[in-house]
């Protein structure tokens, strides 16, 4: 019983003091500066109501800020924050190359009910090493909206993700938008993940690639992106430089691939093994290569 008591000290439980839902952006900044680390944004909650942090006092709710839409233009894609991983599963511009992986890393992320609430900036501010949608962002070189007292910023994905659970937003700022910009001809993107199920199940690795190709299929540009391999989703840059200039015959791929592990520091945990993800990593960068160079071939 002492036990038991222990668990459930009241100052160890997820009892949020204040439910606010502001109307405006500006609003939302202001509760943030307000209420510090012991307020947080909610849109899915998917995150929120598992971690149920207990310093957490105030609730903010911004499902009322029209921050949920895919606006494709000459310039590429702007994605709101409040975004759902089943809207961008299904939607027509985002199933479409270069896009695509961002679209199938949609549809691998949990059950239907979690990607009908399950935001793609909850997914990002959460900041796991792990999640889905981290690699191709990475890929596509997207970048991110931030907002604040001092007004808009905008940051390369690759310098949002800071550590496990840790992201560059200030305790007063929130992200609104995620953009995705126009790329060249003949540009297209793979993605893949392995969790212990088929389905519904964390990754233990997930890889995107990104190839452009000239008209005579030499590699023009690459973008290799991995998660779960380290503290925070990386890009494997070494390894893209292997594959510009060069046609991309197998040798070529498997070469890339392999240089890859020597680029990660992965971690052994309940899920795999540190040399399971190393081995997993080569084989899923090379697969993914391999499928993007076909679909542009």
């Amino acid at each position: 019983m002492s036990n038991l008591k222990t668990i459930l000290k009241p100052k160890d439980l997820f009892r949020p003091l204040e439910y606010f839902k502001p109307d405006s952006v500006e609003e939302t900044v202001k509760l943030l500066d307000k209420y510090g680390d012991k307020g947080q944004i909610i849109a899915g909650g998917t995150d929120l109501m598992v971690d149920k942090d207990p310093k957490i006092k105030a609730i903010i709710d911004i499902t009322g800020l029209d921050l949920n839409y895919i606006k494709p233009d000459g310039n590429g894609v702007k994605i709101g924050a409040t975004t759902t991983f089943a809207e961008i599963a299904t939607d027509r511009s985002l199933n479409k190359s270069p896009y695509n992986s961002l679209s199938e890393a949609a549809r691998a992320i949990g059950t239907p009910q979690i990607r009908n609430v399950a935001t793609i900036g909850g997914n990002i501010c959460h900041a796991s090493p792990s999640a889905d949608s981290a690699p191709p962002l990475l890929a596509l070189d997207a970048t991110v909206n931030i907002v604040g007292p001092a007004g808009e910023r905008s940051l390369d994905i690759a310098d949002f993700f800071l550590g496990v659970g840790e992201n560059a937003l200030k305790k007063d700022e929130m992200l609104t938008e995620i953009r995705l910009p126009a790329f060249p001809a003949r540009t297209g993107s793979a993605f893949m993940k392995k969790g212990r199920l088929a389905a519904c199940d964390l990754a233990i690795v997930n890889v995107t690639v990104r190839l452009t190709m000239s008209d005579d299929s030499i590699c023009q540009e690459a973008r290799i992106a991995l998660g779960a391999v380290a503290p925070v989703p990386l890009r494997a840059k070494a390894a893209e430089a292997m594959l510009r200039g060069e046609k991309l015959q197998d040798k070529i791929i498997s070469n890339a691939a392999t240089q890859v592990v020597q680029l990660i520091k992965p971690i052994s945990d309940i899920r795999s093994s540190a040399e399971y993800r190393k081995i997993l990593s080569c084989v899923l960068v090379e697969r993914a290569l391999k499928e993007a160079a076909t679909k542009l071939s």
